[in-house]
């Protein structure tokens, strides 16, 4: 409960602001979920790379210290970390495109006819 809770109030600003081009410009608002879309994408694309990068420190640490020592629970927290924030966004883009058919027929009916 409490990490949807956090998970909520990190992305609902996401819908706020899709929310408020809708209201000013409901032929753009489409377009702002499409850039919602495209930042998170990038985010997690950010994690994955950032991620795979301290998920092999670990390994390597791990191998280096035989599994004992300071470093491979700083590199492996790290990579938790990144790892759970790439999953996030990843919801965030799952929750966008779930809003997208909202999005398109709020649009419509407030397009002039």
């Amino acid at each position: 409960m409490a990490r949807t809770g956090f998970l909520w109030r990190y992305f609902s600003y996401r819908r706020l602001y899709v929310d408020a081009i809708l209201e000013r410009a409901p032929k753009r608002a489409t377009l702002a979920v499409a850039s919602e879309v495209a930042r998170l994408a990038f985010m997690v694309t950010g994690c994955a790379l950032v991620g795979l990068i301290f998920w092999l420190l670990t390994a390597s640490a791990v191998g280096r210290v035989n599994g004992f020592g300071v470093w491979p629970v700083v590199f492996g927290t790290c990579a938790t970390v990144v790892t759970v924030m790439g999953l996030a966004a990843v919801a965030g883009i799952v929750q966008a495109l779930a809003d997208l058919g909202r999005v398109r027929a709020a649009a419509a009916h407030a397009a002039p006819h």
